[in-house]
């Protein structure tokens, strides 16, 4: 029901508006006054969802660290960490499989993503095995290896994703809150508002694959992802093979 917020002093409140809503301002305006910063998360209705070609996923299943752990350690194993800039973080090249102290228990869920890496998903060998032969293209498996035997797991398998868009993001005021430049190595980095992502069309004319990932960087303090974005094939795999579970999809808007 589209009606005017009350302040009740509660420590958590929700807020369903619409985007014409006339009083979207006062709440925000509400917000910084009170300085507390919301977490925003847009709501798309089915014909969005149907008219998208393209689409950002994550999953929500978050589960274990990438090894070793102390002191950040897989920074060095995992990435190629010459270009690191330990003030925002980006900078990091995969060169090597990520490794973890136990798998997963997947049960109706077939995608995690790890603690502290937000630009990655891993797949159980059920996805994978329908993924393969579905041609999903634009990506190969790597192995996920068990930390301390050394040897991969059977069960769980990173989706290396093997295209980047050319730069492209568009309506900054509404997708991006802040955009902050690194004073250390100048990268720029992108604080997602939540209320959906625009690029121009013309970056994904040519591309040939079903999964790619942004140029463009996302995160705030050390996190530095880019993010991951599926075509319209993939997301129908995903929904009509039942496994979706807790993943979470966003339309892209193409402009």
């Amino acid at each position: 029901k589209n009606s005017k917020f009350e302040d009740t002093n509660s420590f958590i409140g929700v807020a369903y508006i619409f985007e014409d809503d006339e009083w979207i301002d006062e709440l925000y305006s509400y917000y910084q006054k009170e300085k507390i910063t919301p977490i925003i998360d847009a709501i798309y209705t089915k014909e969005e969802y149907e008219k998208a070609q393209w689409y950002s996923i994550l999953s929500k299943f978050r589960f274990e660290y990438p090894q070793p752990e102390d002191d950040s350690a897989y920074k060095g194993i995992t990435y190629n960490n010459s270009k690191f800039c330990s003030s925002c973080g980006c900078g990091l090249v995969q060169k090597d499989s990520f490794r973890i102290v136990k798998a997963p228990k997947w049960g109706k869920r077939h995608f995690l993503m790890l603690n502290w890496v937000e630009d990655e998903l891993f797949i159980s060998s059920f996805a994978k095995d329908l993924l393969v032969r579905n041609s999903i293209s634009g990506l190969r498996f790597l192995d996920v290896i068990n930390h301390k035997k050394n040897i991969p797991f059977d069960d769980i398998y990173q989706i290396y994703i093997e295209n980047e868009l050319e730069p492209g993001l568009l309506e900054l005021k509404q997708s991006v809150k802040e955009v902050r430049n690194c004073s250390i190595c100048g990268k720029a980095k992108y604080i997602y508002s939540g209320k959906g992502l625009t690029f121009r069309k013309e970056i994904f004319s040519n591309i040939n694959s079903d999964i790619v990932r942004t140029h463009e960087s996302f995160g705030d303090g050390h996190i530095c992802a880019r993010k991951i974005i599926i075509s319209k094939k993939l997301y129908q795999l995903i929904k009509n093979s039942n496994l979706g579970k807790d993943l979470d999809f966003e339309p892209i808007v193409l402009a």
